[in-house]
């Protein structure tokens, strides 16, 4: 009887182990053949197109490493965005000037020149798009016509109703002043 129960025991495990070999192909096959699907490129084959435009979308705004580092000091890496350029520096390349953080380049301009509010939005949790579009356009301003100008944020305690409101203030140098205001009307 021992012997009998110690062949079934034998035969029951060597059983195991080729089911368990069986699944082991079984499962690789089926991770193979799923890897082979996908592609090796994103080159628009078997993709759908609102997928491709999607991750078109996403390669534009994907900053690059040169970006991620100090201009000045490329194994730098940067820390804090200049108020005028929006270049991001190492903490030895910015100065700090009023509530605002500068590259050494703008921060002659910022203390030289006089500046005036271009415009002032009151920003908000249920529209926080509007505060976000005024930046994208002072950084277009900069970027494409070389327009200095910088964005303050400035609070207001409502003490009667216990809450805060939150304004993003917009200046620039007084020969930009009008061209601003005209451009701006509808941010």
């Amino acid at each position: 009887m021992d012997q009998t129960a110690l062949i079934l025991i034998i035969m029951t495990n060597v059983f195991l182990v080729i089911i368990l070999g069986f699944l082991a192909f079984l499962v690789y096959k089926l991770f193979k053949q799923n890897h082979q699907n996908l592609p090796k490129e994103i080159n628009g084959q078997g993709l759908h197109p609102e997928a491709l435009k999607r991750i078109k979308e996403i390669e534009k705004i994907k900053p690059k490493k040169i970006d991620l580092f100090c201009p000045n000091h490329p194994e730098e890496p940067g820390e804090v965005m200049c108020a005028i350029c929006d270049k991001l520096y190492c903490r030895q390349c910015i100065k700090s000037y009023k509530s605002m953080h500068l590259c050494k380049e703008h921060l002659p301009l910022v203390m030289g020149n006089e500046w005036h509010e271009v415009l002032t939005i009151k920003t908000s949790t249920t529209d926080p798009e509007h505060g976000v579009r005024l930046y994208d356009a002072k950084k277009e301003l900069y970027e494409k016509e070389q327009i200095p100008t910088y964005v303050e944020t400035h609070y207001k305690i409502n003490v009667d109703h216990d809450f805060i409101e939150t304004y993003l203030v917009m200046y620039s140098m007084p020969e930009n002043l009008e061209m601003l205001k005209a451009k701006l009307e509808n941010v």
